[in-house]
């Protein structure tokens, strides 16, 4: 029953890199394009805003992989272990580059009066989800570190 636990969490994991991915090659440059084509007047944010994606989806990336080194980690050895507390850290300041990152975008799309309302809520969303993300790597280090010295 845990190998198949495990099975599928890498199998999740892997399927979101591959769509993020995907939508990176093939969404994402025609939608900018096309979103160019429509509003002229924007058309030169074209590809400093696709940079901007590109560079969000980096730290993404390697958040993904930390994520499955520190599945195999637990697979192998404790759950305990002070590589995992790295990973969550690594994880964390991943979705902390993120934030920065959209919340500049955000600001410099709305200085330039550019931020169409379904890509601030778009932008919201990603937001929103990315602080959970840190959160959640925050807390589970906590956790990690607490049972840790209540084990020693």
């Amino acid at each position: 029953m845990q190998k198949l636990n495990i099975i599928f969490l890498r199998t999740v994991i892997i399927s979101t890199g591959l769509l993020v991915l995907s939508l990176c090659v093939f969404v994402l440059p025609s939608l900018a394009q096309e979103t160019a084509h429509l509003n002229p007047e924007v058309a030169y944010l074209q590809y400093p805003i696709l940079l901007g994606m590109y560079a969000t989806a980096i730290p993404f990336f390697y958040a993904l992989y930390e994520t499955l080194k520190m599945i195999t980690l637990i697979e192998r050895e404790s759950v305990f272990s002070i590589l995992l507390e790295q990973g969550l850290n690594y994880i964390k300041y991943c979705a902390y580059i993120i934030l920065v990152l959209y919340i500049s975008g955000f600001f410099l799309l709305d200085y330039t009066n550019a931020l169409p309302p379904l890509v601030a809520l778009i932008g919201i969303v990603i937001i929103l989800i990315t602080i959970l993300v840190a959160t959640g790597a925050a807390f589970l280090k906590y956790v990690l570190i607490k049972s840790r010295l209540n084990v020693n």
